[in-house]
């Protein structure tokens, strides 16, 4: 153990530290000095040997020993000579090794290689394209033809510097302390800098700043900006961007639809099919009214439109004042023969000689008329068109300025009775809105489709084959959809994102919560390794992937697990089949900790190490730990001790202060506090609980004399009984089920009970008040005293007495 000791501190001094440390020694160099020779063979190989000195001398074989201390070897295969502790040298005859100690220098000479150290200060060395330099603990440097680096102090890492002069791109990356670091390049000048913690920066595509909230990332097809609550994300391949001023402001365009809201006032909402505009506030003039002249085909036409509160009651009207040369003619007609829903509309007043068009509650009620055309529609209903010179059985009150709308055919029914209701119905679909936009339901053939709204649009449900959803608007919004080959989960709230996508061979949960940056991202695909990656900014990162898993705390804190693959021999009719190993610590740095794969250490209390089928450690608070045949030992559960083969244990505070086990003719158990033997497996206790306590198991029993005096537990399933601690007798009983309970003094003196349904029983005294009975099954009887004299009967051979009959 105690060779073990200091080869846990030598470890621990140098693990981190470049090769070149240790002198180095060959064992078969040193193998053939260790040949014992006794003996007739000894007295003819040596040809002096005494007190004082030996002196070896046969075939190929020359040796020397005086006084303890000095050694010089001539064998076959190396010279040695040493002069204990000053100095030892030993030297190959067969090639070029060589080991020289004078003191604590030290020199090693191995091919074209050379190691030299002032030990445990200076290491030195170089090979035939490399050399490194490192003084503890000021600084150390290696260089060859590729790499240079250098870097001060050893422990802590104050500074280093990595550079590579090889290859078309030379590198160079330089760190101080963890605050700053930047790399640069002969392709890229500056490409990497970061500033803990107040800028990271990269120039193939980003930029953040923590402590503003600002992040940036440049791509080729794609930008994002963020700083606080403002975003914005252009994706130039798709022709979309997205940007908002969170919560108060959103923008978001793609070809064929375009979102603008300004909460909680504004919303337009256009795709190629739909157009929603809702403005609650956008500009408040008590009242306006324009007069215009606009010209189309030779046509002069006057405009008039008047508004109230922007449009909380508007007005348009066109007339037409003058005809041009293109009298009867019209720039693409538009020939409207049924009545129909569109949710966009398909004339207005530019393309009209004659226009006429009411708008209330800012365009939650709007009616046009154009020419012999109309619209009309209460939102979020779609605009009903219709020809007035067609025959088309619609209802309309009163006619200029429309209360209630009525169009019913066999397939599509409009009504609007304004404010109170309305109804959208055709063969696909039905829609009605209830009060305006206080409550909406809508129900579709296509997919199933059943949707609710509440104050359209900020509450909503909805549900189909191919996806259900809710929102409560801004504050939330989840939706599930059903695509072909995936599905998709999502859930926005003004803080967060989170979106699921589930494909056949793939899985992508992603999850942002904002303006503070935490995020996390999991993908899975029966294609290549499954990857999850955690940001919290900017304290915390962990990206980890199947082979490989990267965890950075603060930049102080860093480690890495890696799985490596080996990979079988390829043949004509197999390919080559990778075959994953199990996962190893590439490093892990918490200052002062430091672990590889084969070791750890905190400085200066703890010394581990691992090989083989052996482990162990040692701390200044003791614990200690494995070999094949034993031992285990710890020292603050306050002694610990164990031993195996079939076993050991010296137990403290993990048997309760004090404990024993044995095993193997036996003992298994003598404790301390509570007081002694313990069996188990399962169970047998004796106690001596003032004084003794018994149990012995497998379908239970129990006893207690001593101070409760009496009690005993039985089981399989259950008996109880007690004397003095259950205040002079108590009796319970079970057993499946023939219920029971006993109590003597605190029934006071006497009660007993069953409440098995009818079979119930019920004796007496004082809580009875001094005297009950009660028994039923089901020729019920009672008879009580001091709950005023009763005697009854039922069930029913009637007696009473005091509740008379008899």
């Amino acid at each position: 153990m105690v060779i073990k000791f200091y080869r846990f501190v030598l470890v621990f001094l140098f693990i981190t530290f470049p090769l070149g440390i240790f002198p180095k020694t060959w064992p078969d160099l040193e193998a053939e000095k260790e040949i014992k020779v006794y003996g007739s063979e000894r007295s003819a190989k040596f040809t002096a040997s005494n007190i004082f000195y030996d002196v070896e001398n046969w075939t190929n074989h020359y040796s020397v020993r005086a006084f303890g201390f000095y050694r010089y070897y001539d064998y076959p295969k190396a010279k040695t000579k040493s002069l204990f502790p000053f100095y030892y040298h030993i030297q190959s005859k067969s090639d070029n090794r060589e080991y020289k100690r004078i003191l604590n220098i030290n020199i090693t000479k191995e091919r074209d290689a050379i190691d030299q150290s002032f030990y445990p200060f200076v290491f030195w060395g170089k090979d035939s394209n490399k050399s490194y330099l490192t003084t503890i603990p000021f600084f150390f440097s290696s260089s060859s033809g590729t790499n240079n680096k250098f870097g001060f102090p050893v422990i802590p890492l104050l500074y280093y510097q990595n550079r590579e002069t090889s290859g078309e791109n030379k590198n160079i990356y330089f760190r101080l302390l963890t605050f700053l670091h930047f790399e640069t390049n002969e392709n890229q000048g500056l490409h990497e800098f970061s500033l803990f913690p107040f800028v990271y920066y990269s120039k193939n595509n980003y930029l953040f700043l923590p402590i503003l909230l600002y992040y940036q990332n440049q791509r080729s097809n794609e930008n994002e900006y963020w700083m606080g609550p403002i975003y914005y994300a252009n994706n130039k391949a798709k022709e979309e961007n997205l940007f908002v001023a969170f919560p108060i402001f959103g923008r978001y365009r793609k070809p064929g639809k375009e979102i603008d809201f300004i909460f909680p006032v504004y919303l337009n909402y256009a795709n190629e099919e739909e157009d929603y505009h809702i403005n609650l506030l956008w500009y408040t003039k008590t009242n306006s009214a324009n007069v215009n002249f606009a010209a189309n085909d030779g046509n002069v036409y006057l405009d008039f439109d008047f508004g109230v509160l922007y449009n909380l009651f508007g007005y348009s009207q066109r007339t037409k004042v003058l005809s041009g040369g293109s009298l009867s003619k019209k720039t693409n007609p538009i020939e409207l023969n049924d009545p129909k829903l569109v949710k966009k509309r398909e004339f207005n007043r530019d393309n009209s000689d004659s226009f006429i068009g009411y708008q209330l509650l800012f365009g939650i009620f709007s009616y046009e008329r154009a020419d012999s055309k109309r619209h009309i529609r209460l939102l979020p209903l779609a605009w009903f068109t219709w020809d007035e010179a067609s025959n088309d059985n619609v209802v309309l009150l009163p006619p200029f300025f429309p209360i209630w709308f009525s169009y019913q055919a066999d397939d599509l029914e409009y009504k609007i009775l304004f404010p109170l209701y309305g109804k959208q119905k055709d063969k696909d679909s039905e829609f009605r809105a209830y009060l305006l936009n206080v409550y909406l339901t809508e129900e579709v053939k296509e997919n199933n489709r059943k949707e609710s709204s509440y104050f359209w649009p900020f509450v909503n449900t909805y549900e189909s084959d191919v996806g259900s959803g809710h929102r409560i608007l801004p504050f939330y919004v989840h939706k599930k959809e059903i695509k072909e080959k995936y599905k998709i989960n999502s859930t926005y709230t003004l803080f967060s994102i989170y979106q699921q996508t589930t494909g056949v061979s793939s899985t992508r949960t992603e999850f942002l919560f904002w303006p503070l940056w935490l995020s996390y991202e999991d993908r899975q695909s029966s294609q290549s390794e499954r990857e999850h990656t955690v940001w919290i900014t900017p304290f915390f990162y962990r990206n980890a992937r199947e082979s490989r898993t990267r965890t950075n705390v603060l930049w102080f804190i860093d480690w890495e697990w890696y799985q490596e693959r080996d990979i079988t021999f390829k043949t004509k009719t197999k390919p080559a089949i990778p075959i994953e190993q199990d996962k190893k610590l590439s490093h892990l740095l918490i200052f002062p900790f430091y672990k590889t794969n084969t070791s750890f250490s905190v400085i200066p209390l703890s010394f581990n190490d691992w090989s083989g089928e052996d482990f162990a450690t040692f701390t200044l608070l003791n614990y200690y730990r494995w070999n094949r045949k034993g031992h285990y030992y710890n020292f603050l559960y306050l002694m610990e001790s164990e031993n195996t083969d079939d076993s050991y244990r010296f137990r403290s505070l993990g048997g309760l202060l004090w404990g024993f086990d044995k095993g193997k003719s036996e003992i298994n158990r003598i404790t301390f506090l509570w007081l002694g033997y313990d069996d188990r497996s399962y169970k047998t206790t004796i106690n001596f609980f003032p004084i003794l306590r018994v149990a012995d198991a497998d379908k239970e029993k129990s006893r207690l004399y001593g101070p409760f005096f009496y009690y005993l537990f039985d089981s399989e399933e259950e008996k109880t009984e007690l004397l003095l601690a259950g205040l002079g007798y108590y009796h319970n009983k079970t057993k499946s089920d023939n219920q029971y309970s006993t109590y003597v003094l605190l029934g006071a003196l006497y009660q007993e009970k069953t409440e098995i349904e009818r079979g119930y029983i019920k004796r007496g005294s004082l809580w009875g008040w001094l005297w009950e009975y009660q028994t039923e099954d089901n020729g019920y009887e009672k008879f009580s005293i001091l709950k005023l004299f009763s005697y009854t009967k039922e069930v029913d051979g009637t007696k009473k007495i005091m509740g008379i009959s008899i």
